[in-house]
């Protein structure tokens, strides 16, 4: 019979050799983390504290209102960048972060410098939206995942809680 203390220094040594020969299980980046690490970074943007955004997003996943199931936003202040060249940054950034499982839906770019764009993609009964926009020295990145059929009858018969949101006409 092997005595205890040389059973238990086997199997951390055979523990250890599972972990360090496996493969490192690399998380792979979201798009919506890209285009945050982007602003971040070549633009040296802050990222602004929303308080209580956890309470929403709460709120959200129990909920689901208007066939709403997640959703993140993250806002920037003091981007640090040239009117000149940022829509040409920005839409080769989105090409880059985006896969081509993703539709471009808009892109708009207003004479007083504000920049929004807009990707899309179907997720089984599902539609991921992620919107970008950029204005003055602000810019926010929203990401939403939500079922059309419940937005379709939200929009139809507005009820939250069997709460008609509508005024009864």
């Amino acid at each position: 019979m092997i005595p205890r203390k040389h059973l238990l220094a086997a199997l951390c040594f055979l523990a250890f050799a599972v972990i360090v020969s496996s493969p490192v299980a690399q998380a792979k980046t979201s798009e919506y983390e890209k285009i945050v690490k982007h602003l971040k970074t070549n633009y040296r943007a802050k990222k602004v504290n929303i308080p209580f955004m956890w309470l929403a997003k709460l709120a959200v996943k129990v909920v689901r209102p208007a066939g709403v199931k997640s959703f993140n936003v993250t806002l920037f202040q003091d981007l640090q960048f040239s009117r000149d060249t940022l829509d040409l940054e920005m839409r080769t950034a989105l090409e880059n972060s985006f896969g081509p499982e993703w539709t471009p839906v808009f892109r708009v770019r207003s004479r007083n410098g504000q920049n929004a764009y807009m990707y899309l993609r179907e997720d089984g009964k599902n539609v991921k939206i992620t919107v970008v926009t950029v204005e003055k020295n602000e810019a926010a990145v929203i990401r939403a995942t939500f079922s059309p059929e419940k937005l379709a009858q939200f929009i139809n018969e507005p009820k939250i809680f069997g709460i008609s949101l509508s005024d009864g006409s």
